[in-house]
């Protein structure tokens, strides 16, 4: 079988080969408890911890750090609508879950909300930053998570398919796949193994 010819990729363009990653949508309160939502899709999960790369002028950047909380919210194929409506700009202190009929729930051990309609929810604790380029990488502490009944196996997963977890593969004009099948192909599937 011949090998395919190869493209080179300028290095400012290499973040765009590593495409998908899991949508999320990160409910914060500000110091007066007004509360914010906006869509994320570049995160890391070092457990007990996780990594979000948050712009500082952002308003979740300046609630994170005002108050030291936030909820890291999951949601499935059937609130992509949800997802674009809360990533637009609005007004600084406009709560983004009415305007995309979303249902605040409260945290089971913070004050920002989770999102009731959304499949999963980490609830954290901010504990540190770290400036890279023109973003933050700010870690939160994993301190509570919930997630839809029935999504969470014996085996100590989240069932991903189940769930139709939406991942972002092209970014700043959102393209989304979602795992929502189960014909897909397990590893296992494609090894020999001994």
């Amino acid at each position: 079988m011949p090998k395919p010819a190869k493209t080179e990729v300028q290095a400012s363009q290499c973040s765009r080969l590593l495409t998908t990653a899991p949508c999320m949508v990160i409910t914060t309160v500000d110091a007066s408890g007004r509360v914010n939502a906006a869509a994320f899709g570049s995160y890391v999960v070092i457990s007990p911890y996780v990594l979000c790369a948050v712009w500082p002028g952002h308003e979740t950047y300046a609630n994170i750090k005002a108050t030291g909380e936030f909820v890291i919210n999951v949601p499935g194929r059937d609130q992509l609508d949800s997802i674009m409506i809360v990533s637009r700009d609005y007004p600084e202190g406009t709560n983004e879950l009415p305007r995309a009929r979303l249902t605040e729930l409260p945290g089971v051990k913070v004050k920002p909300p989770r999102i009731a309609e959304y499949k999963a929810h980490v609830e954290c604790r901010y504990v540190d930053e770290r400036k890279v380029g023109d973003h933050c990488l700010v870690v939160g502490e994993m301190i509570a998570g919930s997630c839809d009944e029935g999504l969470f196996g014996k085996d100590g997963r989240f069932d991903v398919v189940r769930a139709g977890v939406v991942h972002i593969c092209r970014y700043p004009e959102p393209v989304y796949i979602a795992a929502d099948r189960d014909d897909y192909v397990r590893g296992e599937a494609t090894m020999d193994l001994p």
